[in-house]
């Protein structure tokens, strides 16, 4: 692929491929029908394909397309004065309207061409779906009872560290739409919710999860005071899914008053000093979600060996909640796992399939 001069033949119909499944599949999972109709015009637009394609390497590029112009719209002022804004109900503080979202779309983009390149070649996707702490808790409540100790949890590809205080959140279990099960205070600033799906049973949940240490690494750390950052995080997010702002900040606002140690950096490189900070009376559990896609293959297998060779001195749990690793453009539903490390060697757990968004987990029986 050569960016001045465009995509050749190939190049240009693996992007057409990546956005038409995106449109198939993840869009209609993730109850967006607006991503799926732009995904399909982008497919079929060579000057839009072009633009995706200058995303970093290993960034999914419909997400970094639809980020960066939502990232613009919120900036407000010229860019939430185009047509395209109506679309997005957070910025427009409307519903949509009943006409295509495309041939606004195009426009924005090919008007705000440099604007756009700019954010796809310069930023990444960062977590930002708090729900996920729905797969998270029983994960970490078996690590509780397991090794009948507090916890020091370390979260690599923390973004902002907001999935660190998963402790202080509320949570229904549901199935069938019917409440199956509940966790936290019911004054939590944050409730989350999941549907139970499959005939699996879900893990027990620990009475009283303790945590004794939160710690996060990340490459470039989010700063949600900063409001740039802030606004990008907000940007990540689907136009349909205008409930997940106000978590979001509700979220940033418990992360105010209980912080963490975030630290910027390789996770290979900043681990070691981070485990040896965790307390040694603590069962160690550090754990991803969706983040390992964008770790070199090396990368991964340095991770991998790093914590078998911390288990020679303490046992490490390692939960992850990941897309398959072997292409990131054609991604399906994560899977999430418990690895136990102990004198060196690893023993994965499949527990459940889940939704990226954590919406859904179907336990495995």
């Amino acid at each position: 692929m050569s960016v001045r001069g465009g995509l050749d033949a190939p190049t240009a119909a693996h992007y057409r491929d990546v956005f038409h499944r995106f449109a198939r599949v993840e869009a209609p999972d993730l109850a967006s029908p607006m991503y799926a109709e732009l995904c399909y015009g982008v497919s079929l637009d060579r000057e839009l394909l072009e633009l995706a394609a200058q995303k970093r390497r290993r960034q999914p590029a419909p997400n970094m397309l639809f980020a960066a112009v939502q990232y613009l719209l919120l900036s407000g002022g010229d860019y939430a004065a185009h047509p395209l804004a109506a679309h997005y109900p957070i910025v427009s503080g409307n519903m949509r309207p009943m006409e295509p979202a495309f041939p606004s779309f195009r426009e924005f983009c090919l008007e705000h061409r440099a604007e756009i390149l700019e954010l796809i070649q310069t930023r990444r996707t960062q977590t930002n779906v708090v729900r996920r702490c729905t797969c998270l808790l029983p994960a970490f409540s078996m690590a509780q009872t397991e090794s009948g100790l507090p916890l020091s949890l370390i979260d690599v590809g923390a973004s902002a560290g907001l999935n660190l205080n998963v402790d202080h959140y509320r949570y229904r279990y549901l199935r069938g739409g019917r409440e199956t099960a509940t966790w936290g205070q019911a004054e939590a600033r944050v409730t989350l919710e999941a549907e139970l799906r499959g005939a699996g049973a879900m893990p027990s949940l620990a009475d009283d999860l303790t945590v004794r240490f939160r710690g996060g690494i990340d490459l470039n750390p989010i700063e949600l005071g900063n409001e740039e950052e802030l606004r990008w995080l907000r940007a990540l997010i689907w136009p349909e899914h205008v409930e997940r702002h106000q978590r979001l900040l509700d979220a940033a606002a418990e992360l105010a008053s209980s912080p963490i140690d975030l630290r910027a950096g390789d996770a290979v490189e900043l681990l070691p000093e981070m485990i040896a900070d965790a307390p040694a009376d603590t069962a160690l559990t550090v754990y991803s979600t969706v983040a390992l896609y964008q770790f070199p293959t090396e990368s991964r297998q340095q991770f991998f060996k790093l914590l078998a060779r911390t288990s020679q001195d303490r046992p490490v749990w390692l939960v992850t909640l990941e897309l398959r690793l072997e292409d990131i453009d054609d991604r399906q539903d994560p899977t999430l796992s418990i690895t136990r490390f102990n004198g060196g060697v690893g023993q994965r757990q499949q527990l459940a399939k889940a939704s990226p968004h954590g919406w859904w987990i179907e336990w495995a029986a």
